[in-house]
């Protein structure tokens, strides 16, 4: 088990990569564990208003998986209304909250629940997983730990504590937590996708490539696994294999995510580092149409233009992505070769300063 430290840097949440490939809620919540036999019999009163709680707590599981968490959440308080000590309900309504994003409700009805049993292992992890997606993650990993000391046996317990640990760049430890949970969990894509993503951050990348593989047997149309599949064999130098999984990533995310622009802003990047820029500017314009407010994507077309005879459209790409994104160095750096290559020194000098006080800033907060 993981021992929890807080880190003294900035949370790894901030990183632009990070927070962007990792944006959305997750789903680690479909893989909790249900209350156990002995504390359902304890949550289940014989009364007759708490056997309507039950019947409610049923109807809103039901609108859980409709995905009405509106009405789920009012299903379960109504049960809770007519039989305040029903700790299933509880729970429910915990989860409920955390589905519909409302993470201060969800933190204050676990702590209410941790009252009532402080050694409720659903109540803990439902805790750590609203302190998680507030982004407390020193939080989070101290629940974690008093959880996963209690019962070190806890798969979605080491999967969160991975997730954590992972955001706080603690790649080894993460590791380890991924690799204890996929032992009880060996199909989980989840679990999968992000010890692959701690290979590949520790340059891991024949590893990661075995997981984004198991990835893609357990769902063959997971375009995160292709595109992720991409980057490991540019790692190891197989362009022809990268660019065939980054195709792959695309034509799957058409259809189950338009909105995921990765595989054509990784394309780009591939082909531009080979100086292949007619062949990448393409990729990069998709990738930028699908999510114009990427940085990066407006920055890759500005780098593909760069190389060109359109210096001033480059320039207008690169200044997009300084503006969207204030701590990004590098494209005020090709700014500033543009502009000296324009003769155009004064605000050459301007974007080399800039460039060099990100750096500076981003190297004392490692520090």
């Amino acid at each position: 088990m993981a021992r929890w430290k807080e880190p003294t840097w900035c949370k790894c949440w901030a990183n632009r990569t990070h927070r962007k490939r990792l944006g959305g809620a997750l789903t680690v919540l479909c893989a909790l564990q249900t209350l156990s036999p002995a504390r359902a019999a304890q949550s289940s009163a014989t009364t007759p208003a708490c056997q309507q709680a039950a019947a409610q707590v049923e109807v809103g599981k039901r609108r859980v998986t409709q995905k009405d968490y509106p009405g789920a959440i009012r299903e379960f308080r109504s049960a809770l209304y007519a039989c305040p000590q029903d700790q299933v309900a509880k729970v429910e309504l915990t989860r409920a909250y955390l589905a519909a994003r409302q993470f201060t409700d969800a933190e204050q009805t676990a702590t209410q629940l941790l009252a009532i049993n402080p050694h409720s292992e659903n109540a803990q992890f439902l805790l750590a997983y609203s302190y998680f997606m507030e982004e407390r993650f020193p939080e989070a990993g101290k629940i974690l730990q008093k959880l996963l000391a209690q019962n070190s046996q806890n798969p979605d317990a080491h999967k969160l504590m991975g997730l954590t640990l992972f955001f706080y760049k603690e790649y080894a430890m993460a590791e380890g937590e991924l690799v204890t949970s996929l032992r009880d969990r060996p199909h989980d894509q989840e679990t999968l996708y992000y010890l692959g993503r701690v290979y590949y951050t520790q340059n891991s990348f024949r590893p990661a490539v075995d997981i984004f593989r198991r990835l893609i047997e357990e769902n063959p149309r997971s375009y995160k696994g292709y595109d992720n599949l991409g980057l490991c064999y540019e790692a190891l130098g197989k362009t022809d294999d990268a660019a065939a999984a980054f195709k792959k990533a695309q034509e799957l995310a058409r259809a189950e995510d338009p909105s995921y622009d990765w595989p054509y802003a990784n394309m780009a990047e591939m082909l531009i580092k080979m100086n292949r820029v007619d062949e990448a500017l393409p990729y990069a314009v998709e990738a930028a149409r699908i999510d114009p407010k990427s940085a990066r994507d407006q920055f890759l077309v500005g780098k593909a233009l760069s190389r060109g005879n359109d210096l001033q459209s480059s320039i207008e790409h690169l200044g997009r992505a300084a503006q969207l994104d204030p701590n990004y160095p590098e494209p005020h750096y090709l700014l500033g070769q543009l502009y000296r290559k324009l003769g155009r020194p004064v605000e050459a000098d301007r974007e080399f300063a800039r460039f060099e006080d990100i750096n500076r800033k981003s190297q004392g907060k490692k520090n």
